[in-house]
């Protein structure tokens, strides 16, 4: 968990510390402190968000909570925010059913071809967990545009429920 302080919004520290924890792998809950000393209209949990997720780009898919601990106000939600981001962390695909999904989407968006020749994507399985990890057998992985891999991260997010923790994904020539 990051925590903000609501009168202060997000600091260049907090985005430094959030953006060490992305490097790790760490799946992040950003909870903004101190809600309750906050001036509120229709449009101030927009605003702030908005705010956050313009300084911290990279951390497009974590949770944000608004909380008062001196309050209490929301507290208690904090645990089930905390146990549905730990199960995405935690979570593991079947390979037959990555494989079939990952074609789908491939077939719906191809990768532009290099020198004429398309891209073959040939499997795809998850290695590791915490965060997820995806390997990706290719023929050329160099070839691979990283808005593509934007894209397909993007897509495994939607289709598998890691929408709120982050997921690596590499490419590696088959047979190696």
């Amino acid at each position: 968990m990051i925590l903000l302080d609501a009168k202060e919004g997000i600091s260049e520290q907090d985005v430094k510390i959030a953006g060490l924890a992305l490097e790790r792998g760490t799946a992040c809950i950003l909870v903004v402190n101190k809600w309750d000393l906050v001036e509120k209209d229709n449009s101030t949990v927009g605003t702030f968000v908005e705010n956050i997720r313009y300084n911290s780009k990279f951390l497009e898919f974590a949770p944000i909570i608004f909380v008062s601990a001196l309050s209490g106000q929301r507290i208690t939600n904090i645990f089930a925010l905390t146990e549905r981001v730990y199960a995405q962390y935690t979570s593991r695909v079947e390979t037959g059913e990555l494989n079939r999904k990952i074609r789908e989407i491939i077939e719906m968006n191809p990768p532009p071809g290099r020198q004429s020749r398309p891209h073959v994507f040939n499997y795809i399985t998850q290695v590791a967990i915490k965060p997820p990890t995806f390997v990706l057998f290719v023929r050329d992985p160099d070839a691979i545009h990283f808005s593509y891999e934007r894209y397909l991260i993007n897509r495994i997010r939607e289709t598998f429920g890691f929408a709120e923790v982050p997921i690596r994904l590499f490419f590696r020539k088959k047979g190696t």
